[in-house]
């Protein structure tokens, strides 16, 4: 049988000659008799009608309020993530510390499974779900993942806030949206604070049980002032002098040969 073809494709025959047509485009399966794959349908954000996340929480969609100033730590990293699906959420960084998303605050049953009864929110608009029934502490810390937001000022309160979890052997979740950007921020900072770790250290700590994070990079400039700020406290405390013993703040990403150098001056 010979075959020929028209200029448009099938979209433009169909619409001139849909009496000749026995399906459409929408239904059309390819050579192999796989149908198109449907597209998933996104979850709805508990008590925010119109934020929608994707189905699996993922750390690869952007936060809905995101800057597009990310600081693209891992984007030219020589090391590929690792194969296999995500780590399920929330991802748990030290003993009763988990780092998670917005699904998993409003997971009931994963809370009571984990011991969670700390809820820190780092996020001005998602709501604390189960605040009124007395079973959970919570701490709202209202930033949005945009340059011009001064998370560090948070550090102080946010890092209290999950050693009292802690002491009280409770577990505590951090969150944000997608928790790949405000809720990591935080939670490298209590690391530093109480490990006494080095920026590199606390994130290389948080990125091996999360690939995926990427704090946009205003915040990581904050990481490096707090990182600064410690190191002068502990000299202070030590009684050497900061003005002659006080180098650059570095930050280097631990899977690439990246630098990001603080000016000291």
């Amino acid at each position: 049988m010979a075959l020929s073809f028209r200029a448009g494709g099938f979209s433009r025959f169909q619409a001139e000659c849909p009496h000749l047509c026995e399906t459409s485009v929408s239904s059309l399966s390819n050579r192999a008799g796989a149908s198109l794959a449907p597209v998933p349908s996104p979850m709805p954000v508990v008590g925010l009608g119109g934020l929608y996340l994707a189905s699996e929480c993922s750390d690869a969609e952007a936060e809905a309020d995101r800057d597009s100033m990310s600081c693209g730590l891992d984007s030219e990293s020589t090391t590929p993530p690792p194969v296999g699906p995500m780590p399920s959420f929330p991802v748990q960084i030290l003993p009763n510390l988990y780092l998670g998303c917005a699904r998993d605050s409003a997971n009931l049953e994963s809370l009571a499974k984990l011991g969670i009864r700390y809820i820190l929110n780092v996020t001005p608009n998602l709501p604390n779900l189960f605040e009124k029934n007395g079973d959970f502490h919570y701490k709202q810390i209202p930033i949005s993942d945009h340059w011009s937001q001064n998370l560090s000022q948070f550090f102080p309160e946010a890092i209290t806030f999950i050693d009292e979890a802690l002491s009280q052997n409770c577990g505590v979740l951090v969150h944000c949206l997608a928790g790949v950007s405000r809720s990591v921020t935080v939670t490298v900072a209590y690391l530093m604070q109480k490990l006494h770790l080095s920026l590199n250290d606390a994130y290389d700590l948080v990125k091996r049980k999360k690939w995926s994070i990427s704090p946009n990079f205003n915040f990581m400039g904050q990481l490096l002032d707090f990182e600064r700020s410690l190191r002068l406290q502990e000299q202070r405390t030590q009684g050497q002098d900061s003005a002659t013993s006080d180098p650059p703040s570095f930050f280097t990403t631990p899977t690439s040969d990246g630098v990001f150098e603080l000016d000291a001056t």
